[in-house]
């Protein structure tokens, strides 16, 4: 197991590469194959997310780092694709999830630290099987701003093939949602470093999570520009999802007018989050009608209960 940073390895050059290019790094924390149910379905979610990123980078703008305990296959995804082996336990059991996430994202803030020059760069906070939209990466470059939040984006149910438009307080439920801009000085020294201002952004209930990231960005004197346009595509209820778990399966975008019909579920999909794949598993017309008819009893039953 490599106890040091250098020991990060990708098909590139991992010690020069961030000096020269990567306006945006996109720091992936993966699960270990140990805390997978279905490895092979984990692996194809991270190639996704990664095909997401490249559809949003032109030329040299952003880069990838994934860490992780156990080597993804990443295919053709995987050219420039910086793996990072981390020296740290695996978590003990599925509710450590979120401090094994925490410390990978601080491990490729300290690779980032070994790595970069004296200059700035953004870093996304991206979960291995969310997307993100192929206009982010130039808007956040072009805005300037200190940090943001994706305030609305997309909620993919894989298991009924259903796309929801969550229209605002998307940050609060998706963790892939949240850009901030950091001087080398202010990224971790280590992966242990939860004192530096990057250290700051966790999970809970160690520290605040990405409820709070907006509050957390404020106080460093960065406070968040809102994204204007859906952002992120908050994949759920797959083998890998966290939301099965903790939720029963069920949405949280529930609300009749935010379910997106299949034509342009399969636009949205396909051509702005490069997720020609997903777009083939979207719901028929009848599934979305029959959703649609069970969405609205529910909200017509609760408002008479009340």
């Amino acid at each position: 197991m490599p106890t040091e940073l250098s020991r990060a390895h990708t098909p590139a050059d991992s010690t020069s590469k961030p000096n020269r290019c990567g306006r945006i790094v996109f720091a992936i924390p993966f699960k270990p194959r140990r805390a997978c149910v279905d490895w092979d379905q984990a692996q194809a979610n991270l190639r996704q997310t990664i095909r997401s990123v490249r559809g949003a980078a032109s030329g040299d703008t952003a880069i990838v780092a994934v860490a992780c305990h156990d080597e993804p296959e990443l295919g053709d995804v995987g050219r420039e694709v910086h793996v990072l082996p981390v020296p740290f336990a695996e978590p003990a059991d599925k509710w450590e999830g979120g401090r094994d996430k925490s410390r990978k994202r601080r491990f490729v803030g300290a690779w980032l630290r070994r790595t970069l020059d004296a200059g700035e760069r953004y870093v996304m906070f991206l979960d291995a099987d969310d997307l993100v939209h192929k206009d982010l990466v130039g808007y956040v470059l072009a805005q300037g701003h200190g940090s943001y939040v994706i305030d609305h984006g997309y909620v993919f149910d894989v298991k009924s093939g259903l796309l929801w438009h969550r229209r605002e307080g998307f940050h609060r439920t998706c963790g892939s949602s949240f850009v901030c801009r950091f001087t080398r000085d202010e990224l971790p020294s280590s992966w242990g470093d939860v004192a530096s201002p990057f250290g700051q952004f966790g999970t809970s209930p160690d520290q605040r999570g990405h409820q709070d990231y907006d509050v957390v960005a404020a106080e460093l004197g960065r406070p968040p520009a809102t994204v204007p346009f859906p952002a992120v595509v908050y994949t759920v209820n797959h083998s890998e999802s966290l939301w099965a778990s903790k939720s029963g399966g069920r949405r949280s975008a529930s609300v009749p007018r935010d379910l997106v019909w299949p034509a342009a579920a399969r636009h949205i999909l396909a051509e702005e989050f490069a997720a020609v794949d997903l777009a083939r598993r979207l719901a028929g017309a009848g599934r979305v009608t029959q959703a649609l008819a069970l969405a609205s009893s529910a909200r017509l039953w609760a408002r008479v209960r009340a």
